[in-house]
């Protein structure tokens, strides 16, 4: 099982994951101290952004490669990727795995629309594919 669906992200940690979605490339620690700088009302320290960097490389978000002797930050997932490794988790925590339970807690055990019905319908037919 993947370490990232062990747990979701501080506001700390998405604010860095968002610098590198965002961005789409590979960052220098000295990049991250600006960028942080720059975008938020907080002082960072060194110290505090490195664990940042740290649990989000420990829960494979990150990943890192050495530039001469620096090292560079990678996002290890797109968004889409993080997003349906963390939605699997969450069903799979919350609600057995199952779908229907989900569903039933989204609507609060109402029915659905027939349009609804029928999207998922579609949807489940187009992944069963």
């Amino acid at each position: 099982m993947s370490k990232i669906t062990d747990t979701g992200m501080s506001r700390s940690e998405a604010l860095i994951m968002d610098y590198l979605w965002e961005e789409g490339t590979g960052k220098m620690f000295s990049e991250f101290m600006t960028y942080l700088s720059n975008n938020t009302e907080k002082v960072w320290a060194k110290q505090t952004v490195n664990t940042f960097l740290r649990r989000l490389i420990d829960k494979g978000l990150i990943r890192t490669e050495m530039r001469g002797r620096k090292k560079v930050y990678y996002a290890a997932l797109t968004i889409p990727e993080y997003e349906k490794v963390r939605t699997r988790y969450l069903l799979d925590e919350l609600y057995d795995g199952s779908v229907i339970r989900f569903l039933s807690a989204l609507t609060g055990g109402r029915n659905i629309s027939d349009t609804v019905a029928n999207n998922l319908r579609a949807m489940i037919e187009e992944e069963s594919k």
